[in-house]
């Protein structure tokens, strides 16, 4: 029987594609994702003053940077979300979310040692897969409870949905 690449639990279902991942790691996987995207799409829709022309740049390439893009800053956000989830830790008082952010801190540690998975993970949300809208340009964020709701601006289309738990 398989394991888990992340936690070395024996695995129940495989999930994505050639990556052994359980189902409570890819579970986890899916939040650590989801607010890595919203941050990356937010970042890339509102430039700085002094990246104008940069901000031009990058809007007027599409495809492959877009792509780019979600890879850019996943080194800080790794080292971000981890420093959160270890506070959590420490302050929350629930051990099924004490289990859930350390789950969190190693799926956080596998992406770390595998920044390829990136790649594997967003090549079907840089651009909405109904109308082809960049997501970068074109999206709309939604909290209902502790879920984030991401869909596309031009058409509605539902891009991405995750649990965003406040204690983070």
């Amino acid at each position: 029987m398989e394991t888990c690449l992340i936690c070395g639990e024996v695995q129940d279902h495989k999930h994505y594609g050639n990556y052994n991942i359980c189902t409570t790691c890819a579970d986890v996987m899916e939040d650590v994702m989801g607010e890595f995207f919203l941050r990356t799409i937010c970042n890339c829709s509102k430039p700085q003053s002094h990246e104008t022309y940069f901000s031009y740049l990058n809007s007027t390439s599409r495809y492959i940077s877009d792509y780019k893009k979600i890879t850019s800053r996943s080194k800080k956000y790794e080292r971000h979300i981890s420093e959160k989830a270890s506070d959590a830790i420490e302050n929350v008082e629930v051990p099924s979310k004490q289990r859930y952010f350390e789950r969190m801190q190693a799926v956080v540690k596998w992406l770390e040692d595998n920044p390829a998975f990136y790649h594997y993970y967003f090549k079907k949300y840089y651009v909405c897969p109904a109308c082809g809208a960049s997501i970068f340009e074109r999206y709309i964020k939604e909290e209902v409870g502790d879920w984030i709701i991401i869909s596309c601006s031009e058409c509605g289309e539902l891009i991405k949905k995750y649990f965003a738990p406040k204690t983070l």
